[in-house]
Formats: C-alpha cells, structure tokens, sequence
C-alpha cells in the first residue's frame, strides 16, 4: 500500500516540477533574466518604405474605371491599332482548345446576351462609356478581326480571360473577367469564341 502512494506521490512531484521547468523555459526564452520581460516586447521592424494610408474597401469591379487600352501591334491582315482591354494580362489556355460553335451559343445566351444581346447584335446602353452602350460584337471591332483563327481567337481570348473596363467618365457596365474569375471553364470560353468568330464569318 506504501509502495502504491509513493508511486502517486513520485508521479504527481516530476509532473509538477516539469510544469514548472517549462514555464520556466518559456520564461526564460521571451524575458531572459528580467523580471520586467522587456526582451518579450515584440520589436517593429522599420524600413524605407512608408506606410501606406489606410482606404476603404476597393469598389465594385462594375463601377471601376480605366481607360481602354489600344495595341498598335500589326495584325496578320496588316492592320494597326488592335483593340486591347484595359486590364492587362495575356492570352489564357483557351486559345489552344477547340472550341464548339453549338456550344459556345448556349453559354453566350446564358452569360453574355444580356449586356451583347441576342446573337451579339449590340445597343445595350452603358451610361457613364464614352459612346454610351456596349460594344456589339455582330458585327465585331474590325481590328479584333483577323484571318487567322488562332490570332482571332487571341484577340477575344484577352477580353473574355480578363475583361474589361469601356472608356469614359463612369461606366455603369463592364466586361467581367470570366477567366481570371474561374466563371467560365477554358473548354467554355474557347466555345464562346467560337460562337463569336462564327457571327463574324
């Protein structure tokens, strides 16, 4: 019976001096020797750049404003001054997929008739763009057109990856970034070109 309590005793005196040891180690490790735990003062790190000021919350991606940016990379046809969109970024995978025209119609009528209209045909007001509405794409900007698929392709690829924001003082409306945004799988946006490209032929 002695034996047994000793073994309690024994057990409940290393528990409690380990405790103790490791908030002493603790200790230790954040205050050294003080008392005062200076050393545990966490230290700001300066450097040569200034702080930013503090802003609210960014706005809405509709009511962003940027101005169009324009290319004046030559096109295959000859063309300069290709329509670019005013976010930046590059062609996405969906240029190197084989689009599906059937297809492509179901997702534009689903996702980008309601700004385009139907069949792409234009006149969607846009108060705030500098020509007031948004751009139809049936018929498409002739500087986006190109005899080559792959640089048509590319052309629409850009907007549809990243979108875009129209010119002007405050436009209401602006193209969404389908692909950076994950709205659109690659395979889709590759079939919406190909719709596209099918209205322009």
């Amino acid at each position: 019976m002695n034996d047994v309590r000793s073994y309690i005793y024994t057990t409940l005196l290393v528990f409690v001096f380990g405790v103790l040891a490791w908030v002493g180690f603790i200790f230790y490790n954040s205050c050294g020797l003080t008392t005062s735990c200076l050393d545990g003062t966490l230290k700001a790190e300066r450097t040569s750049i200034p702080t930013l000021i503090p802003a609210t919350l960014p706005a809405a991606d509709r009511f962003v404003k940027a101005s169009v940016v324009v290319d004046v990379t030559p096109s295959a046809s000859g063309g300069t001054g290709i329509a670019r969109p005013s976010n930046p970024g590059g062609a996405g995978p969906a240029i190197e997929i084989t689009g599906n025209a059937d297809s492509g119609k179901i997702i534009f009528d689903q996702n980008c008739s309601v700004c385009h209209m139907p069949e792409g045909k234009g006149g969607h007001v846009n108060p705030g763009s500098a020509d007031g509405t948004i751009p139809g794409l049936n018929p498409i900007d002739e500087t986006l057109k190109d005899p080559i698929y792959k640089t048509f392709a590319t052309n629409l690829d850009l907007f549809l990856e990243h979108g875009s924001t129209p010119e002007g003082n405050a436009p209401i409306f602006q193209m969404p970034p389908w692909g950076d945004k994950k709205i659109l799988a690659p395979q889709q946006i590759a079939d919406v070109i190909a719709y596209i490209i099918s209205l322009n032929q």
